[in-house]
This record gives C-alpha cells, structure tokens and sequence, in this order.
C-alpha cells in the first residue's frame, strides 16, 4: 500500500481539488511559489551550513515544480484557452462590462497605472480598463443583529 514519508497510508486526504484541472493546476503554482518564497526567508535567516543545503534543494524543487504546473496549463492551451476558469461558463452570459474593468476604491490616490489597469487582457478575450468605484444599487437596509450575538446594543437598536 503506497504510503507518505511517516508511513501513514495514502488515502488522499491530503488532496484538495477544485473539480477543475486549470483551476487546481494554478492553485499549485501558486502553493509552489508560497513554499518557495518560505524557503528562501528560511534561508536567509540561518547560518547553518547544512540547512541551507537542504533549504536550498527545496528551493530548486519548487523552481521545479513551478513550471512543471505552468507547462500543463500551457499543454492545456495556455492562458488564452484556460482562462477564465472555468472556461465552460459563457463569458456572454456575465455582465461583461466588469469582466475586464479595474476598480478603484481610493479617493483621495491616484488610479494606479499598469498592465493590469490598460492594456490587452492576458486570456486575450478584452481589454482593461480602470473606473473608480461608484455605489451600485440602493443604500442597503440591513437587520439588526441578534441578541445574544455579542453586538453593541446600538446594532441591535437598543438603547445603551
């Protein structure tokens, strides 16, 4: 029976999946590069010689590993043909005048500037834009909060 390096037997509750194979493909890039980034940190913080060497095979690993994801997103048809993910959902079908569009929150900064911002969309389906953020919809009319909730008595409009 296979077995992980404590000897405790592989039933893949280890395994997290998103039930799609793009999305799950840049969600280990992504760990990849949170593992990687961890080890260089640990890396510059000790002087022992042998931890840095293994530290430093963990860091190529994870080059490894890094890539070897971005290459089977890139044998699945690359950005243009993974992204959105999932691409099985119309993109007609969302309100497409925010698929592409950058939101600004900060009044009192300047809008950014990037590729991010203006510029050809990476899934080559639009073109960004930036908008700074206006409300959208009514002026919410929300409950108070329930006895018992741990809120102040003003959210639960009572007197204090």
């Amino acid at each position: 029976m296979p077995v992980d390096a404590d000897g405790v037997p592989f039933d893949m509750s280890h395994v997290y999946a998103s039930g799609n194979i793009a999305a799950d493909m840049t969600a280990n890039v992504t760990a990849e590069s949170t593992g990687r980034a961890r080890a260089v940190r640990l890396y510059n913080l000790t002087d022992d010689a042998g931890m840095k060497d293994m530290l430093q095979f963990l860091i190529a690993r994870d080059t490894m590993h890094q890539n070897q994801w971005l290459a089977a997103l890139e044998e699945m048809g690359g950005h243009e043909k993974v992204f959105p993910i999932p691409n099985s959902h119309p993109q007609s079908e969302e309100t497409q005048r925010f698929s592409y569009t950058y939101f600004g929150h900060m009044v009192d900064h300047p809008m950014p500037e990037g590729c991010w911002t203006e510029a050809k969309s990476i899934d080559g389906k639009g073109e960004f834009s930036r908008v700074n953020s206006e409300p959208m919809g009514e002026e919410p009319q929300l409950a108070p909060a329930k006895p018992g909730s741990g809120a102040q008595k003003a959210q639960m409009n009572e007197q204090p």
